[in-house]
């Protein structure tokens, strides 16, 4: 579950950038689909400031995750190069709503 500040604007930035559907909307909750699992956004007592989420989204190219999350409104902040024991690139993001959050590729 995410905190979001403008839930239009959350679904939009997660629907475009990494083509999640949406399931159910309310001005309060709503569900978007990722075809693998749920991801649930809530406005309820959110505020603007950083939140640091665990939520790992898994792609097939970290590259192209990093430009639509720029071209869909978030901000990267990094992008780590596999290393010895975590053969994966990792895309630390923030979305529309101030949330870290991290973009996977595993190393083929």
């Amino acid at each position: 579950m995410l905190f979001v500040q403008d839930m239009d604007r959350a679904i939009e930035f997660y629907v475009k950038a990494f083509d999640f559907k949406l399931d159910s909307k309310s001005a309060f909750w709503s569900n978007l689909d990722s075809g693998y699992g749920r991801l649930a956004l809530t406005s309820y007592g959110n505020n603007a400031e950083r939140k640091e989420t665990m939520l790992i989204i898994e792609v097939d190219d970290h590259l192209q995750a990093a430009e639509r999350i720029k071209q869909c409104g978030g901000q990267v902040l990094n992008i780590a190069m596999p290393y010895e024991g975590a053969p994966v690139y990792n895309v630390i993001a923030i979305d529309t709503e101030n949330n870290q959050f991290t973009v996977s590729q595993m190393v083929s």
